[in-house]
């Protein structure tokens, strides 16, 4: 296994403008993986303008000053590259995996697209087209949109309840004003991250991101949000389905917490595989379910815990149940010592072969550096997980698997969904 006595951490520059160069060599690769974080995701937004951040990360790809939409899409296919990029609630992050020898190339692409964008008006209304059609597929997909309900149900009014995607209503009424105002106050470098993993020349890369960046003098305007507060619910969509796709939910920890490691046991016992207590009561078992599994979300101000499941109506009801009962008899009884040293052994495997991968090291470093400022070596990773007690589980789940807490949202056929769910 991969321990710090052969890990070598990742190197960290910051220039003078504030932006941050993270680099984790890796000789023997043939590739590098090269990803640029910016800090900011649908936790920065205001409630009227939800949706601005993915949106950006949409239009960026439309031209810059110098360069077309198809001529950014020519240059990087002409080394192999394939620009992509992705919007979370915390952060947005542009990727790209090229052959070590052309990395600049995808570089100076992204540098311009992000500090230097087009924002032709015909260039924003076709997107906003583009966002529509995206939001209109996430709502034909019900397990898609259960889970969406969810985060709005939990968290209400607060930005992290809202659609990282926006609604259609606001995507409808976003401004080209208010587009320029967020990328004047979060795109900025200061407020970014270069986190590169294979094989480059590091001296090269810090040269290219000067020469694009340096008179950038922007310093980010950064608001803190609001205080996440759990307001449990139950909402029913009405949506002609097959089946009724449920998704249940109770407090989490936050990033910050070392328990994040003991809820993701928690979660790897309760539905994270085929042996999985939910997997086996509910789907073996029984025959209630195809698809039945757990999931966290973890972010800077606290979490969840959530099961989802896709049943026949009438079982609806039945399914929390067993859900709820697992939930109980976790929180009272802790999980069993072979249940535990698997679930330990799961999460190490999938963090540890995770490493294999030059894009996970890319982004697993700027991670650690957006949250921790730090590097966590294996050895500390290790001692991590070894160190969860059933005694910690039962003191969590005391904590988070609580009965204040419970929420559920229901999308399917509301005139063959139970009238009542028995949430507690």
């Amino acid at each position: 296994m991969l321990t710090s006595k052969n890990y070598k951490p990742p190197k960290k520059v910051v220039l003078d403008n504030g932006l941050r160069i993270i680099s984790e060599e890796i000789p023997t690769s043939l590739s590098c993986s090269l990803s640029i974080w910016v800090d900011a995701g649908s936790i920065d937004e205001e409630l009227n303008n939800n949706g601005i951040s993915h949106f950006i990360e949409h239009i960026v790809f439309k031209g810059t000053d110098t360069k077309t939409a198809l001529e950014i899409a020519e240059e990087s296919e002409n080394v192999g590259a394939n620009l992509n990029a992705f919007t979370d609630r915390e952060h947005t992050c542009y990727h790209t995996s090229v052959l070590s020898d052309y990395v600049s190339v995808p570089l100076e692409l992204f540098l311009d697209m992000l500090f230097n964008p087009k924002l032709k008006n015909s260039d924003i209304e076709l997107e906003r087209q583009v966002i529509l059609e995206e939001i209109k597929m996430y709502e034909d997909t019900p397990e898609d949109l259960v889970q969406e309900l969810l985060y709005g149900a939990m968290w209400k009014e607060h930005p992290l309840g809202k659609p990282i995607t926006g609604t259609l209503s606001s995507i409808k009424n976003l401004k080209k004003d208010a587009i320029i105002q967020y990328l004047d106050d979060l795109y900025t470098p200061d407020n970014m991250i270069i986190s590169l993993a294979g094989k480059f020349n590091l001296d090269e890369i810090i040269k290219k991101a000067e020469k694009f960046i340096s008179k950038t003098k922007k310093k980010r305007n950064k608001k803190a949000p609001p205080q996440l507060i759990i307001t449990p619910d139950l909402l029913i969509e009405n949506k002609e389905t097959e089946q009724v796709h449920l998704s249940f939910a109770t407090k989490g920890v936050s990033v910050f917490e070392e328990d994040r490691y003991t809820l993701a046991v928690i979660d790897i016992a309760l539905g994270g595989g085929m042996s999985s207590r939910l997997f086996q009561e509910v789907r073996e078992k029984r025959g209630l379910a195809y698809v039945i599994s757990s999931y966290y979300h973890t972010n800077k101000l606290g979490g969840l815990f959530g099961v989802y499941a896709g049943t026949r109506p009438n079982d609806a009801n039945l399914v929390c149940e067993l859900i709820i009962k697992e939930l109980e008899s976790v929180r009272k009884h802790g999980l069993k010592p072979s249940e535990l040293e698997r679930a330990k052994m799961q999460l190490k495997t999938s963090l540890f072969l995770e490493l294999e991968f030059t894009k996970v090291r890319a982004f697993r470093n700027a991670l650690y550096d957006l949250y921790y400022n730090k590097f966590f070596t294996p050895d500390e990773i290790n001692y991590s997980i070894e160190s969860i007690t059933n005694e910690r589980i039962i003191k969590l789940t005391n904590d988070i698997f609580d009965p204040k807490y419970f929420t559920l949202t229901v999308v399917g056929p509301k005139e063959e969904i139970p009238k009542s769910f028995k949430l507690k």
